[in-house]
């Protein structure tokens, strides 16, 4: 078992799982005790379950020998989701609970167990006609339904339908003491998991917790049709100012799946990046994922002809996905987008980027690096349409402020832009900079990329601004009220709730959780 199982009374051995479920090599420990923005403690053993019955045993063996449960998903938190600086913990990696349990296309609603992606789910639930109204986080190659729900997260589908947490209609969560809760209608025994609310919405609790209630072992979440009508458009503006109006105006009237602007450091980044033998592999992509060979090779030859030359680094852009149940109606979506754009002051451009992005949605989790192998981490900040484009202002100032900071330590930054439903506009600034990248990072990286990118010593120096200037962007938008996504140990959600909130949310985590063992200090608890 190695030296590390030998502190533990008794042995790992104990728990009576497979001798591949249980892994205390280094190797393992210095990978799982880490996320993209970087290490922690490491944990005492990697655990893997393959059943809830499994996650039940390892949570008992912990409760009875004081150690801490740091449930994982996909492993792509940046914001010390599942890592912590506690010594004693037990890494749950729910990579083998992957299976897609129960598809039921007549009451419309699917269960996966937690470690399931958001890829399997898409590539299990196409043939059928249906998906998930919200469909997965970009880096759903890896990124799981169950550390969404978690964490939560935005992208497909969340222009019209909100973030994962809104999808979900029931949850199933191991506690603290080893109970199995059920939550929605299925809390009640012999019901089918069919609809949320049956009286208080406990699958609400669990969402966003950070595996601070809980571990989820399986989710629940409704269907909708999958679309045959889609649509795909780009629009640059000169300024950030009528670009986050015309997302916010489009936003408002619920006109895309899926949306994402780019700020010109953002544009300038992904261009570095591209390259002719990624140009050609998007092709084939988009031909590919055209439901006719004519409108396959009708799109692969605009994009042929168009080239780059649709792309101006100066300027601001914007991609919009349409996704409706026909072709007309995704053609009028797509006019009401062009007169919302124009009328902002947006001037159309070829559609290349939204439609090779959604023709290979879940593609290789190369940009956890930048385009010369740079670190790269982003924060964002969820805002309310009016508070938007000031908080944008207050992020870009505040970098002038820092300007020579930035330049004295190559630290480069971008911002990303997007927005969820009909009410939440989203900021997300990133920055890179050149630096040591950590296990996590060549775990995730294809090698090809790692191959032709330098390699850098690292740079506390550099690492250490960046640190401080995302804890000055939190700062920021907290003064605009901001939400977030993804709270783990790094946004101030505990910091920032009123009395009466606080104490009810402590309260539930000491009724929960008395002992602190499940995932402790994530949300500020």
């Amino acid at each position: 078992m190695g030296a590390a199982a030998e502190i533990l009374p008794p042995p790992l051995d104990a728990l009576g799982l497979a001798s591949d479920a249980v892994r205390t090599d280094a190797e393992s420990r210095a990978l799982f005790g880490q996320d993209v923005s970087g290490a922690a403690a490491q944990p005492l053993a990697v655990i893997r379950p393959t059943s809830v019955a499994d996650i039940v045993r390892v949570v008992e063996f912990a409760r009875d020998h004081g150690l801490s449960i740091l449930p994982r998903g996909g492993g792509m938190s940046y914001s010390g989701g599942y890592v912590c600086d506690r010594e004693g913990a037990l890494c749950l990696d729910m990579g083998a609970m992957n299976r897609v349990l129960d598809i039921n296309t007549e009451d419309m609603h699917v269960t996966v167990e937690a470690g399931c992606t958001w890829q399997a789910l898409h590539e299990a639930l196409a043939p059928l006609g249906v998906r998930t109204p919200y469909w997965g986080t970009l880096s759903g190659l890896m990124a799981t339904v169950g550390g969404s729900v978690s964490q939560n997260s935005l992208f497909w589908g969340s222009g019209q339908h909100g973030s994962a947490a809104d999808s979900v209609l029931g949850l199933q969560v191991v506690l603290a003491s080893g109970e199995v809760l059920y939550t929605g209608a299925s809390a009640a025994p012999d019901r089918p998991p069919f609809f949320r609310h049956y009286g208080p919405d406990l699958t609400g609790l669990f969402t966003s917790d950070a595996g601070a209630l809980g571990v989820k072992a399986a989710v629940t979440l409704r269907l909708i049709p999958a679309a045959t009508g889609q649509a795909w458009l780009s629009f640059q503006f000169e300024r950030h100012g009528p670009l986050i109006e015309a997302m916010s105006a489009v936003a408002r009237q619920g006109l895309a799946d899926a949306c994402f602007g780019f700020d010109p450091a953002m544009q300038a980044q992904r261009m570095k990046r591209e390259s002719l033998a990624a140009d050609i592999s998007a092709l084939k992509h988009v031909v590919g994922a055209q439901q006719s060979l004519l409108k396959g090779v009708r799109e692969g030859a605009r994009m042929a002809v168009a080239g780059r030359r649709f792309v101006d680094t100066a300027a601001f852009a914007v991609h919009f996905m349409v996704e409706e149940r026909t072709e007309a109606a995704a053609n009028d979506a797509a006019e009401r987008i062009r007169a919302l754009c124009a009328e902002a002051g947006g001037s159309e451009v070829e559609n290349t980027v939204p439609k090779v992005a959604r023709a290979h949605p879940f593609g290789p989790l190369n940009s956890m690096v930048g385009p010369a192998g740079e670190r790269w981490l982003p924060v964002h900040g969820l805002l309310p349409h009016s508070k938007a484009q000031a908080a944008y202002e207050a992020v870009e100032a505040l970098f002038e402020r820092e300007a020579r900071t930035l330049a004295r330590h190559g630290i480069v930054h971008g911002t990303l832009l997007t927005y969820a439903g009909t009410n939440c506009f989203v900021v997300e600034p990133v920055f890179y900079w050149r630096d040591a990248l950590n296990a996590l990072h060549r775990h995730a990286v294809e090698e090809d990329v790692l191959r032709r990118v330098p390699s850098y010593p690292a740079d506390q120096a550099a690492r250490g601004e960046v640190m401080r200037l995302r804890q000055a962007i939190i700062d920021v938008f907290r003064e605009f009220g901001a939400a977030h996504l993804q709270v783990g140990r790094l946004y101030p959600y505990r910091a920032s709730l009123g009395d009466s909130a606080a104490a009810l949310v402590t309260g539930l985590k000491k009724l929960l959780d008395p002992d602190d063992r499940m995932n402790p200090g994530v949300l500020g608890l």
